[in-house]
């Protein structure tokens, strides 16, 4: 396993992230037995949401129980927009203080070591945002936090705030970074980082934890409705022969790969993973050791070596 830090918090944290949504909510001893491999090859952080539900955090309460609270890292999300109609939207201090207190009581904690806003509303000061997260910080409900999703200008004003005025700023960041371009986003306001967005990340060392970072199923060739909407297109399917012609070469598997390209970009980066059985886990950990030069991370996103 490989590790990283990030700001205001004290913990290395394993770079494969394990995403809550393939934890099986109605099969206790299997989420255990995931959970448990996931921890015994180096992993120690889940990722989860206020959106996806009760079911989830469930299994976390009881593994939190059996295991104990510090078991995991804990990226916990909330403020994911109802709908996209301004009365839907949900950047509000009151639903900041309804999700991340509902988040602990969901499962079973007293705090969370990073609380990430899912959406972003442009209308919203991020210095306010900034304010509300450090009442929670001063209550020992949170360590750290960050937005999924938001822009990294807007990143970069929250923590403008945060130094002027003597306050906690942002940590981290969770948008898409993966070799497969989209068309649109996958689901509404979900944000793929652009080239702009990759430099400034380079640029600074901000945490970036990447969502479907292997691709978003268009790799592993999933016949979907979505994969075709986001992800069909010529320079996909060009990107797509060229992982598979490395990967033979390499005696690796193209999803692998794709989850390389991203994990071996000049950043410093997390990879969120859905992980539904134990081979998955080992399989992602082989991808971590792939080591990729800047010449083949230009190869397959380009055709050739810049």
């Amino acid at each position: 396993m490989k590790y990283g830090k990030v700001p205001h918090l004290d913990k290395e944290i394993s770079k494969l992230v394990f995403g809550v949504i393939q934890l099986p909510t109605n099969d206790n001893v299997k989420a255990f037995e995931l959970l448990d491999e996931y921890r015994a090859v180096g992993g120690n952080i889940i990722d989860n949401s206020y959106v996806y539900g009760p079911g989830f955090a469930s299994v976390l309460k009881s593994y939190y129980e059996a295991r104990g609270e510090d078991a995991l890292i804990r990226f916990d999300k909330g403020n994911h927009h109802a709908d996209n109609s301004d009365a839907g939207r949900r950047v509000t201090k009151a639903d900041l203080d309804h999700d991340l207190l509902g988040n602990l009581e969901r499962a079973g904690v007293s705090y969370s070591d990073f609380y990430v806003l899912h959406r972003d509303d442009v209308r919203v000061p991020a210095g306010e945002v900034v304010e509300w997260l450090n009442e929670h910080l001063a209550a020992g409900r949170v360590k750290a936090f960050g937005g999924s999703n938001w822009h990294h200008t807007r990143i970069a004003e929250a923590n403008e705030y945060a130094e002027k005025h003597g306050l906690q700023g942002f940590s981290a960041s969770s948008p898409n970074l993966s070799l497969a371009l989209a068309n649109e986003p996958m689901w509404w306001e979900a944000y793929q980082v652009d080239r702009e967005g990759r430099n400034w990340y380079e640029k600074t060392g901000f945490p970036l934890f990447a969502w479907s970072s292997a691709g978003g199923g268009f790799f592993a060739q999933i016949d979907s409705a979505d994969v075709k909407r986001v992800y069909h297109n010529p320079t996909n399917f060009a990107r797509l022969e060229r992982l598979q012609k490395m990967a033979e070469e390499k005696g690796t598997t193209v999803n692998h790969l794709a989850l390389a390209w991203t994990l071996n970009q000049p950043l410093n980066v997390w990879a969120l993973a859905g992980m539904n059985n134990v081979e998955q886990i080992h399989q992602n950990i082989e991808a971590l050791e792939i080591v990729l030069t800047q010449a083949e991370l230009d190869y397959l996103e380009n055709g050739t070596a810049e």
